[in-house]
């Protein structure tokens, strides 16, 4: 191995070298967040940042050994270690007389799904007591709150929305006070349907429900075009919250396969529809939760057609939508609904306030259904929160706002998987999420899931296993991790910990 790294060029690539010297500078200005690692782990870490970023490709040659013991000011010894370590993680490739090569790690993608797996039939979900068993240790202050899919208040403009209602209350007093129905003019409606002008198939401002949240979207687009008994294809795996939304409306559950970055499985949804086995279609083709891919436009496209083809209404949850980190990936499957089979939901939950529980609804040829629904059950949503997104959306507030989310959310999912990459067993895959703040994890073998969560649970740290993401109990050695908070010496110190409880799991 040392004769091998000895014979390395001494000549690195400038833009690597630039990217390393900037991220070790920015780490020595502040306190020393990973005082706890050895040398050779802390540089294994900033490179794996570096990797996951995009500053090396798979293929790409790093800097040689001696290269590395200057730019950080270590021992070649050090950088040795950390080189093995990398290649016998599976991130890097050392081929004799030639360098040190980045390739795909095994715990840097997550693993094409077996359609083989998936018999395509309608089941019945009974997972209500296990997600709020899970769901439960949220609520208290004394853990580190990594199950929750949600970004940390520190990235989200809390102060600049309080300013807007304060002054709605004062400027719209009466207006706040009152009903906003969803049937008399909302300048918020108007704002939400600009928001569709390039889409190829746009929609209007009366064709826009005002829900409280996206949940309650999702539940009025389940109850236009299905009844009980029902079955709904649904991705696999796919957002607990959907299938609880199903339990509770008494539907049952097909699930699909979803690949980690194309989505849903067309061909096998195709089947399910040729079959006549479901009443709707249940997808998010944006930032999913928990996997985190953005289906491509021309695979959006082939959804929307799919459905149009065999009439089956197709629910897209867009609620991670805007947080697609290419912003101009994120079109929803919405903009090509010209049939309108499309349900589309969404919020501001995730991008701005979730105590806003402001979210909206576009039903298509189902919109009237939908208003009745809407009417009957809730009347209509807060006319504060209302007046003051509307403002957000006029001014650009909300736009400028969720060009620096983005940014942030990126730098934190980077940031934590590199983390998890270190400090978890081998064997261990990471998705590699376009949008959102979720990462989903395969854990070796031998580690399941729902024991992690207990274990975490008396290391006062919450976690989410990946069983709930399935009405079949697959996934039971997966887990989901929230990356939305910044990556604090708490978070890490949580993280190392996980990774450690996990090592000893996988060792029986």
């Amino acid at each position: 191995m040392g004769n091998v790294l000895g014979v390395l060029d001494e000549v690195a690539l400038a833009g690597a070298d630039n990217a390393l010297r900037l991220h070790q500078d920015n780490n020595n200005k502040g306190a020393d967040v990973s005082g706890d690692l050895f040398l050779y782990q802390r540089i294994s870490r900033r490179l794996l940042e570096q990797i996951h970023s995009g500053a090396w490709a798979v293929g790409d040659r790093l800097p040689s050994v001696r290269h590395l013991s200057k730019l950080f000011g270590v021992s070649v010894n050090t950088v040795m270690q950390c080189y093995r370590q990398l290649e016998a993680d599976g991130y890097l490739e050392i081929r004799p007389q030639s360098g040190v090569f980045v390739r795909r790690a095994d715990a840097d993608g997550m693993p094409s799904p077996e359609d083989s797996r998936y018999p395509l039939l309608p089941v019945e979900v009974s997972l209500s007591e296990q997600v709020l068993r899970y769901m439960a240790l949220h609520a208290r202050n004394d853990v580190v709150r990594l199950g929750i899919a949600l970004p940390g208040a520190e990235v989200l403009p809390v102060a600049r929305v309080m300013s807007v209602l304060r002054d709605v209350t004062r400027r719209q007093p009466l207006e706040a006070w009152d009903y906003l129905h969803p049937n008399v003019h909302n300048p918020l409606s108007h704002q939400l349907a600009r928001r569709s002008l390039a889409f190829e198939q746009p929609y209007a401002a009366d064709d826009i429900i005002i829900t409280n949240g996206c949940m309650e979207a999702l539940t009025l687009a389940l109850r236009s075009v299905s009844k009980p008994g029902d079955a709904i294809a649904v991705e696999s795996p796919t957002y607990y919250g959907t299938l609880l939304l199903l339990e509770a409306h008494q539907r049952r559950v097909v699930e699909v396969p979803a690949h980690p970055e194309d989505g849903i499985s067309l061909s096998a949804l195709e089947q399910v529809f040729q079959q006549k086995r479901v009443a709707a279609c249940m997808v998010a083709t944006n930032a999913q939760n928990p996997l985190g891919f953005t289906m491509s436009a021309a695979r959006k496209q082939a959804l929307v057609a799919l459905s149009a083809r065999y009439g089956v209404p197709l629910i897209e949850n867009d609620v991670w939508g805007d947080t697609v980190f290419n912003e101009g990936d994120g079109v929803p499957a919405k903009a090509w609904d010209s049939e309108g089979l499309v349900l589309y939901c969404n919020s501001f939950s995730k991008t701005l306030m979730p105590g806003l529980r402001l979210g909206w609804a576009v039903g298509g040829r189902f919109h009237r259904r939908l208003l009745e629904l809407k009417q009957l059950s809730t009347i209509t949503s807060p006319s504060l929160s209302q007046l003051a997104m509307g403002r957000m959306l006029e001014s650009g507030a909300y736009s400028q706002h969720l060009r620096e989310l983005r940014s942030a959310l990126r730098s934190q999912v980077v940031a934590m998987t590199a983390l998890i990459a270190a400090a978890f067993p081998a064997g261990t895959h990471i998705s590699r999420p376009s949008g959102g703040c979720v990462l989903w994890l395969r854990l070796p073998p031998g580690v399941d899931g729902d024991t992690l969560f207990l274990e975490a649970e008396r290391a006062g740290i919450h976690v989410f296993p990946g069983a709930v993401f399935s009405a079949m109990a697959d996934y039971r050695n997966y887990l989901r991790i929230n990356a939305g908070n910044p990556v604090s010496d708490s978070v890490r110190a949580a993280v190392v910990q996980l990774g450690h409880l996990a090592t000893e799991l996988a060792k029986g």
